[in-house]
Formats: C-alpha cells, sequence, structure tokens
C-alpha cells in the first residue's frame, strides 16, 4: 500500500528568510504558484512584518507565519520559534533554504518529528565576514545538514558542493534541479510591440537586475556606464532591484560625483521586468558570486544579449551565443567594449531559445512538477 500524509494533502513548510522580492523567493513562488492545492499545502516562514509576497501567498490559501530575525543572541529564539511552527503545524515536510543556517533548521525539524527534511543550496559562495568565525560555523553546520537532511536539492553544481559537499553529491537523494522561470511571458515579448516610459529614439537601455549590496556589484556599473560616456555613447543602464542601506547611498553618491544621472536610472523594485527586457537591448550582471541567477535565464528568454560575470556556473547558459562571460579582472574598458557589443546584436532567435528552455527545464512548470515529485516520493517511501 502506498503511503499518503495523514492530512489528506502534503503540508510542506519552506523557510527562506523574509520573503521578499529576491531571485530565491521569485522561485518559491513558482513552485507555489503550479503545484497542485488539491495536492500541496505550502506554507512560508517569514522574518519580515508585512512581506512583498504576503498577499499572493494568502490568496493561494497558504499562510505566512511570522517569526523573529536569527541576529545575535536572538539565534535560539529563532529555533524555539521555529520548533513552535512546525510542531503546531504538524508538517510532513520541511524545505529549508537558509544556506548553512539550515544545519539548526533541520536539526529543529528532526526534533520537531518532521520526517522529511529537504535542503536546497543555491548559492557557492557568500559574504566571508570574520572568515575564522565564518568557517568553523560553516564547518559545524555542514554537518548538521549531512545528518539531519533526507533529501538534497541544489540549483547548480557549484552550489551543490560549495554547501554538501562532492560525497553527496554522489548520493541518490542528491538532486540537480535548474532555476527557472515563467518563460511565457518573455517568449511572448518577441511578438509585442514597446512604447512608453524608457523608449526613446536617442538612448539605447541595458538592463540591470539585483538588490543594491556589494555582491550585485552596482559601483562597477557606475564605471562602466562613467566609461560609456566618455565614449559619447548614448548607452543607458537601467537598475531594478531593492535600494536602501550604505551600498545604495555609495551608489548614488558616485553616480553624483561622475555626473551620471542620465547613464545611470535607479528603478528601485519592479514588477514589470519583463517588460523592462522588452525595451532593452542588452542585459548586464558584474555580480561577484550568483547561485544561479534567475535573470539571466529571464534574459536569455527575452533574447537579450547578456554580459556577466564569470562568476558562477556555465549551466545556467542557453548555449546559443547571446552570453558573453567577463572576468571581473578585466578592465572597465573592456567591459564598455562588450556592452557596446551586446547592444548592436540582434535578439536570439525565437526558435532557438524555446529550444534551449525545452532542453534545460528552464521553465517554472518544469521546476515545480520536480520538486512536487519529490515531495510526493518522499511522502510515498
Amino acid at each position: 500500500m502506498k503511503k499518503t500524509s495523514k492530512h489528506g494533502v502534503i503540508r510542506v513548510l519552506i523557510i527562506a528568510g523574509p520573503m521578499n522580492v529576491g531571485g530565491i523567493e521569485n522561485q518559491l513562488m513558482h513552485l507555489l504558484r503550479q503545484a497542485d492545492k488539491a495536492k500541496f499545502q505550502i506554507d512560508f516562514t517569514t522574518t519580515a512584518n508585512h512581506p512583498f509576497y504576503q498577499d499572493e501567498i494568502e490568496a493561494f490559501g497558504s499562510k505566512c507565519i511570522h517569526i523573529r530575525g536569527t541576529e545575535g543572541i536572538h539565534f535560539l529564539r529563532y529555533c524555539s520559534e521555529i520548533y513552535r511552527v512546525m510542531r503546531d503545524g504538524q508538517y510532513d515536510i520541511v524545505h529549508s533554504h537558509e544556506l548553512f543556517h539550515s544545519g539548526m533548521v533541520l536539526l529543529t525539524a528532526r526534533i520537531a518529528g518532521v520526517k522529511h527534511r529537504f535542503v536546497h543550496a543555491h548559492n557557492w559562495k557568500e559574504d566571508e565576514g570574520n572568515a575564522v568565525k565564518r568557517r568553523i560555523y560553516n564547518f559545524i553546520m555542514r554537518r548538521l545538514i549531512r545528518w539531519n537532511a533526507t533529501q538534497f536539492v541544489a540549483c547548480s553544481s557549484f552550489a551543490g558542493q560549495y554547501l554538501y559537499g562532492k560525497s553527496v553529491m554522489q548520493q541518490s537523494n542528491y538532486h540537480l534541479i535548474f532555476n527557472s522561470v515563467d518563460v511565457s511571458k518573455f517568449i511572448e515579448e518577441y511578438d509585442q510591440s514597446v512604447s512608453g516610459e524608457f523608449i526613446e529614439d536617442d538612448w539605447t537601455n541595458v538592463l540591470q537586475v539585483g538588490r543594491f549590496s556589494s555582491v550585485k556589484n552596482q559601483l562597477f556599473t557606475c564605471e562602466i556606464a562613467r566609461e560609456l560616456k566618455k565614449r559619447g555613447r548614448r548607452i543607458r543602464i537601467l537598475c531594478a532591484g531593492n535600494c536602501g542601506g550604505e551600498y545604495d547611498d555609495a551608489v548614488v553618491t558616485r553616480i553624483r560625483e561622475y555626473s551620471l544621472e542620465e547613464q545611470m536610472l535607479l528603478l528601485g523594485v519592479r514588477k514589470d521586468i519583463d517588460v523592462l527586457m522588452r525595451k532593452s537591448s542588452a542585459f548586464l550582471l558584474p555580480s561577484l558570486y550568483e547561485g544561479m541567477p534567475l535573470v539571466m535565464i529571464e534574459a536569455q528568454a527575452s533574447g537579450l544579449p547578456c554580459v556577466t560575470a564569470d562568476t558562477y556556473s556555465h549551466e545556467v547558459d542557453f548555449g546559443i551565443g547571446n552570453v558573453k562571460w567577463m572576468s571581473l579582472d578585466q578592465s572597465v574598458s573592456e567591459w564598455a567594449d562588450a556592452v557596446e557589443t551586446a547592444v548592436a546584436k540582434e535578439r536570439a532567435d525565437k526558435a532557438d531559445v524555446v529550444a534551449a528552455i525545452e532542453k534545460y527545464g528552464f521553465d517554472s512548470r518544469v521546476f515545480a512538477n520536480k520538486i512536487c515529485n519529490l515531495y510526493e516520493q518522499a511522502i510515498k517511501g
């Protein structure tokens, strides 16, 4: 007899930070949107008071459960709170997306009696801060992950090796599942004209998407924009993403210092990234590191020529010739050359894009089906 959840539906608790706009959060929302609601009850914890996605999560009949953050001495309080959520919710599965902190999440889930404990690797590098303390912390957390996880998932081979190590990647309960996007709205862009905001005859748009942080490297983008301005090029970089904080202030200061108010526009959080891609001629991603960036999948699905730092797995590349990989050790002049070349290229052929998406499974429906199948297989034993 096949095993099923005692609740009739499979109850899943996803733990992934604040659930505001970001690559991981966007990916999880694809899962929620595509999952069969008759089979799955997918709830989320959040460390934010009212996260960006809360209304949509609740509209699907799922819960967005607030817990307090993990900073400093509050670490044990955090574990106590998620223990209570896990116990009271009687979840069949806990799915952690908290990088090394997943070690404590999974241990807590085990103590709470959750039988099926999934961990998901999204990054292959992080800001180390105090390097010695971080290495000790990561050493301990990696072992807690290995001891307490029942299923290991990674968005790229780099991410899997970084969080779990090579030995786990050889196990039958390790799964490589690429990130994905709702490709339909990006593919449809090929057949739509654009007008309105940011459409001007004498400007060519380049899009960069990502929260404002040292990792996303917008200060380097300022240097590229400055070089393009020196060359007299009317190339404008649209920067979309969460603003605020010291790094954002540093970017604004640099823009003023270089007089780049026309060359770099800071757009904040946008819900129309697909439209911005349709209004752009190239995509830029100079990040210090990434897991498997969803925006690169979206940009390629839109057919955009892409200029990106060579700082993450090439598994994200559609392989259709519209991605230029660059080293951050290369000069600003070389990056500006690459941007100029990119904006002069045509968009990728739609048929090639569709074929690549099907080949590599970058569609959000494929991602959701794979994750949901793992959930069902775990419950059935």
